[in-house]
């Protein structure tokens, strides 16, 4: 019986974070996740109360599938931290290049949401230091002499090419990122 609840918790979950990618967290009602997840209305409330407690629940399961991803795609790439560290804009120029990109999800629901107070935007804001720490830890493995700054120096990197990604619907901003990143990293080693 549990595994069927979190299946049906799980479908919902997953067919709203796509709805709210695809056409945007303001414009998906409840009934169309109900009628694209194939589930009764008293089954969606029993799972999520509200739109916003979707919305919330939604994004942390993002965070968490996005932070996995690209840990687990950049320990594949290359031996050193260096190496790793470089490789990160190859992960990210990869999924910029992908054909459902709509931009980094974070980004859209903060813009969509505009609202500080909004538990999403302290979702995006944990992201980031997710983020930072897995680039802190790289940082200190390759012998940057400042990891702290260099992971704020990074997330400027991140953000500029996920904004370019978006905007101009090219992956190229990451390859431009990769390469201030080399500069950074040589300015940067003990």
């Amino acid at each position: 019986m549990t595994v069927k609840i979190n299946n049906t918790y799980e479908r919902i979950l997953t067919t709203a974070l796509k709805l709210f990618y695809q056409k945007g967290i303001p414009y998906v009602g409840i009934n169309e996740v109900i009628a694209a997840s194939c589930v009764a209305k008293q089954t969606f409330y029993n799972h999520f109360p509200s739109k916003e407690q979707l919305i919330l629940e939604v994004m942390l399961y993002q965070q968490r599938q996005w932070l996995q991803w690209f840990e687990e795609a950049v320990e594949t790439r290359g031996k050193t931290a260096t190496e790793k560290l470089l490789a990160t804009f190859d992960v990210l120029e990869e999924w910029y290049a992908k054909p459902d990109f709509q931009g980094c999800p974070f980004i859209n629901a903060v813009v969509q949401l505009a609202n500080v107070q909004h538990p999403v935007h302290q979702i995006a804001v944990n992201l980031r230091h997710g983020i930072r720490t897995q680039i802190m830890k790289l940082a200190k493995d390759a012998g940057v002499r400042d990891p702290e700054a260099f992971s704020q120096q990074y997330l400027l990197l991140i953000g500029g090419a996920s904004l370019m990604a978006t905007i101009e619907r090219t992956p190229t901003g990451a390859e431009y990122a990769r390469q201030v990143l080399s500069i950074l990293l040589d300015a940067n080693l003990k």
